[in-house]
């Protein structure tokens, strides 16, 4: 692991970089607290985070790539749950299936089948009782085509699903599936499970066609859930309250209620907690030099901080030959040099006071998987004079401290873009390092209201700068099945449009590998295909931070691959 890798120093270089301050000190790593209060009080915990969820649920249609994490993991429940060891437990399950046993059955053909029992007297938000059925359900919708996740795993290898009785999930799988043993939407920003849905509500809108189901409000106003909090009040474009759901699968929760506030804009998400309007943050609320500025003016022992990393942030060429502008960057060779005109160290020393680890791959290098992913690699150091070599090879010629010409004269003119404004002083330090590497890129920032649609974020002309799932999650934003279209009404999370029938062939062979092994071996070949080919750089692994004042007790730090969240029953109020 590298020294930027390591969280602890992470979190004192975030410090030091703030200079000297009467003021200045470390932020805490929450872990275990001190003795919470006997009685917990009567008061609303409240969260701020930078976006509205457009849907409630753990899988989403609208996929746009915005942190909803905590949204997620209030109002969800899954088959299983990942604590902070990144071990996974039974949540919804009386237990996990286990390779080789009745419970995980391998054919000779290469199919499979699960077995899950669920755990007694469930229910979900409304009373209704879970049974099994909800698994079958979840399955026959979200494996409806004109819903965009048929092609997303694990649904595209699940044959069906059946419920030989209340209690009793059998997945049928059509292919091996590392992770069909501990099936859970909750660890991640791109969801990889199955969560249950009800048929007492939205079955009679699958039946009535995709569009009556998109509309249901069940997906937002109306969501029943089995998560440890269920849904008070939704207001649009200001908040949601929440409320203990007293069956809750792992025991009810020992906060009472919670508000989650929608602030986009980071200095008032800064100036809420400084004013103690709100007792936490969470995805995006914060970037990272809010939250230093947060630790330079609080006392000491006011709150601590996890630092979430989930991301990949990469800048995405369009992979899409009619939307591509110049047509030069259809060429690899341009691709590349385009890459080696990029000075990651110095962006993330001026941006990021060094904090953010540079990123090679989509794999993060924190794991036997992620460092042969990383070995794998090809690096694109900063490197002008290999830049302009490859310019040439493409026919482009530039004179000194120009703009790079074509063949008839053109000059190399491109665009790139946002649509998340954590990402534009990125943005602006690569459009400058390009142009004076001589590429003119102009800049576009697109507006918030339009961030979220899908077809506005696949259609983009040159290159799109935007962070997606790092690792195994990262692998539902790539692949020809994922990309959206106009013939799919624009469904899917692959919006850079790069397809690769050898890229598509890579990632089956991972997500079917059982042997850990394997799995090594197609991560580093995915890793090797995608450095080579170039759709898109890789920038850095970045980190939201999610911020508690001392008043919670109980959020934990965790790897990576977890949601923050994920303990949320346990937190509770706590003397100060």
């Amino acid at each position: 692991m590298t020294r930027r890798m390591f969280v602890l120093l992470v979190l004192v270089s975030v410090i030091a970089a703030c200079g000297p301050s009467p003021n200045s000190k470390s932020p805490t790593l929450l872990g275990p607290s001190g003795p919470p209060q006997a009685d917990q009080p009567a008061r609303t915990l409240v969260a701020v985070v930078q976006v509205e969820p457009k849907t409630l649920a753990a899988r989403t249609f609208a996929q746009t790539n915005v942190s909803s994490n905590l949204s997620r993991r209030l109002f969800n429940a899954d088959l299983a749950l990942v604590d902070d060891q990144s071990n996974a437990f039974p949540y919804l399950a009386e237990a996990l299936p286990q390779l080789n046993t009745d419970s995980w059955k391998v054919y000779p053909d290469g199919t499979m089948d699960t077995t899950y029992r669920l755990k007694p007297n469930l229910a979900w938000h409304d009373g209704t009782p879970l049974s099994a059925d909800a698994f079958v359900f979840s399955w026959q919708l979200y494996s409806t085509p004109e819903l965009g996740q048929a092609s997303l795993l694990p649904i595209k290898v699940i044959a069906r699903v059946e419920a030989p009785d209340q209690r009793t999930v059998l997945i049928r799988w059509a292919q091996p599936y590392a992770a069909a043993g501990a099936l859970q939407s909750l660890g991640f920003s791109a969801p990889i499970g199955l969560p249950p849905l009800p048929r007492h509500i939205l079955g009679p809108s699958l039946e009535s066609g995709a569009d009556a189901l998109l509309n249901n409000p069940f997906w937002t106003s109306g969501y029943v859930g089995l998560g440890p909090f269920k849904l008070d009040q939704w207001q649009p474009g200001t908040f949601i309250a929440a409320a203990a759901f007293e069956r809750h699968a792992l025991g009810a929760p020992k906060i009472q209620q919670i508000k989650l506030m929608f602030v986009p804009d980071a200095s008032t998400a800064l100036a809420n907690i400084l004013a103690e309007d709100a007792q936490m943050t969470a995805d995006s609320a914060l970037g990272l030099q809010q939250a230093v500025t947060l630790f330079r003016q609080w006392p000491a022992g006011r709150g601590a901080m996890i630092p979430n990393f989930i991301q990949w942030l990469a800048a995405h060429f369009q992979g899409r030959s009619d939307f591509v502008s110049p047509a030069a960057l259809k060429d690899v060779r341009v691709r590349q040099a385009v890459a080696y005109a990029v000075d990651r160290a110095a962006i993330n020393d001026a941006l990021f006071d060094g904090q953010y680890p540079i990123a090679d791959s989509v794999f993060a290098p924190t794991s036997d998987l992620g460092r042969a992913a990383d070995a794998a690699a090809n690096k694109y150091p900063f490197d002008l004079g290999r830049s302009e070599r490859l310019m040439v090879e493409a026919g482009f010629t530039r004179a000194p401290g120009d703009i790079y010409l074509g063949l008839s004269g053109e000059r190399f003119s491109a665009e790139v873009r946002t649509g998340s404004a954590s990402n534009v002083e990125m943005q602006s330090a690569l459009a400058s390092g390009w142009r004076q590497a001589g590429f003119d890129f102009t800049e576009y920032v697109v507006p918030t209201a339009q961030s979220q649609d899908v077809q506005i974020k696949s259609t983009y002309s040159g290159i799109q700068i935007s962070a997606t799932a790092n690792g195994e999650p990262g692998l539902n934003s790539m692949g020809t099945g994922n990309v959206p279209t106009a013939n799919n009404q624009w469904r899917g999370n692959a919006w850079d449009g790069y397809a690769n029938p050898e890229l598509d062939r890579l990632i089956a062979v991972f997500s079917v590998a059982l042997d850990p092994s394997q799995r090594t071996r197609a991560a580093a070949d995915i890793a090797k295909l995608y450095s080579v080919e170039v759709p898109a750089i890789s920038l850095f692994f970045p980190f939201s931070p999610w911020v508690f004042t001392s008043d919670v007790s109980g959020p934990k730090l965790r790897p990576g691959e977890n949601n923050v969240a994920w303990n949320v029953h346990e937190w509770e109020w706590s003397s100060r």
